[in-house]
């Protein structure tokens, strides 16, 4: 019985010492809400863990570009990665879905649709193609144009070339909206717009201040094309090392977490207008319905990338 009771003590020693350190990689600014929400879920979830599960949030693309922070979060370079609908299309086309202009209401909307029983279904399939779990969503913020001229139906895209993330999907849509589409990294825009390398590029309120592109920018033209979703990517391995106890609770964190970026873009987007006024900034009022109606035949020529989940669309149209 001493010896049983010895190796019980030395396991359940042992078992109080274990931990896990995660990373986090991102690309944005420090004062964006993905990186609030995620230091927050962070905290959250190494009190709730009494330390098991320590989580430490880069920044800024710290770790790299989007495209590669995603890549390392599939084949294990990285514990987790913040991964955009668009960055997360070019190796799982349902994705393309969620990037289709015009789908989405608003912030609310997006979080009916990452809620669901058929986004847990998304994940899933996406899990048994790529062995990564995708343990959160948000919205990642309705998308306006801020260039150097007004934007107030598709004829004043000709010609104009549009910053676009280097996604496919991206790509797509900023040339079925009729601009030049040019895609640049993140973090080279400000200085592609302020030097006139682009006309304008297409972003989220929130991320137009976090990433001063207002600066160098003489016109918003609020156009709301796409609203985006940003899924937090976990490595395979990253996640299966976890305890299943430990499992509930990070991804119980990581709700929270995006939970707060919701409110935080819903806050941002019901101030920030009058914040770009007030730095000089002409604020366009868009024709939306030219915009629905140029880009309408997208979600036909794209359903195949989601065919096996039925009407994806229709389904998330009819999101109240």
């Amino acid at each position: 019985m001493r010896k049983i009771g010895l190796a019980a003590a030395v396991f359940l020693a042992a078992a109080s010492a274990w931990s896990v350190d995660l990373k986090l990689g991102h690309i944005y600014e420090p004062s964006h809400p993905w990186h609030v929400g995620m230091v927050e879920a962070a905290k959250i979830i190494k009190e709730r863990t009494a330390g098991r599960v320590n989580i430490t949030v880069y920044p800024t693309g710290t770790l790299g570009s989007e495209q590669e922070l995603m890549e390392q979060a599939i084949t294990g370079g990285l514990d987790i990665a913040e991964s955009g609908a668009g960055q997360l299309a070019n190796v799982y086309e349902v994705m393309t879905l969620t990037e289709m202009p015009y789908l989405f209401r608003d912030n609310a909307h997006v979080m009916q649709f990452v809620k669901s029983p058929k986004f847990a279904e998304i994940a899933k399939d996406f899990h048994e193609e790529h062995g990564a779990y995708i343990i959160g969503a948000s919205t990642w913020g309705i998308r306006h144009i801020i260039g150097n001229k007004a934007i107030r139906t598709p004829a004043d895209l000709a010609g104009f070339k549009l910053r676009v993330p280097d996604q496919r999907i991206t790509v797509g849509y900023a040339r079925a909206m009729g601009a030049n589409p040019t895609p640049i990294a993140y973090s080279e825009a400000y200085l592609a717009l302020q030097q006139n390398a682009v006309d304008g590029l297409e972003n989220p309120l929130v991320s137009i201040q976090s990433m001063k592109f207002y600066e160098v920018a003489k016109t918003l033209s609020l156009t709301a094309h796409v609203t985006n979703i940003v899924s937090l990517v976990m490595n395979g391995d990253s996640f299966e090392a976890i305890s299943p106890a430990d499992r509930e609770i990070l991804i119980a964190g990581m709700a929270e977490g995006c939970d707060l970026i919701y409110r935080l873009m819903v806050e941002s987007d019901n101030k920030l207008v009058q914040f770009f006024k007030d730095q000089g900034l002409t604020v366009v009022e868009v024709d939306r319905a030219a915009f629905a109606e140029k880009t309408k035949s997208m979600s036909d020529e794209y359903a195949k990338n989601w065919a096996k989940f039925g009407d994806l669309y229709k389904y998330i149209q009819d999101l109240k």
